[in-house]
């Protein structure tokens, strides 16, 4: 973005503008870090997610084909009960992934990308006005 900074007059407003921008700065460096952060984790723990899930899906077929072999007795029904709480187990799963999957990861690598935005831009106008402070001090 191209900057008025020419509409300033006095070396004092730069450094007000310089200071702000500063804090504004440091402000989204510190946001950058925790949105880093969470990218890391919700990467980690996507692969977690899915891994686990696979496996549970897999308990899931086993339990259900050992059902199917089975008579009606007190084994068997120890098994529909460990069906259910494994497809309960798949339910938990899939919900934690819809909060921490792949799209979940995308959404915060997105986030991050804007925060980057956003620094870069101050970073511009922080230039910007320094070049300005350093017109203004050599007239």
């Amino acid at each position: 973005m191209i900057y008025t900074v020419q509409n300033l007059t006095q070396t004092v407003d730069c450094d007000v503008l310089l200071s702000r921008a500063q804090k504004r700065k440091a402000d989204l460096n510190h946001k950058r870090y925790s949105e880093e952060s969470l990218t890391t984790k919700y990467g980690e723990t996507s692969e977690e997610i899915e891994t686990t899930l696979q496996v549970t899906i897999a308990e899931i077929a086993a339990e259900t084909i050992i059902i199917d072999g089975l008579p009606e007795s007190s084994v068997k029904a120890e098994h529909v009960y460990k069906k259910k709480n494994l497809e309960h187990k798949q339910m938990v799963l899939e919900h934690r992934l819809e909060s921490y999957g792949v799209v979940a990861l995308l959404e915060q690598e997105m986030d991050l990308g804007i925060i980057d935005q956003q620094i870069a831009e101050v970073e511009a106008f922080i230039t910007a006005v320094k070049a300005r402070k350093e017109e203004l001090a050599a007239a």
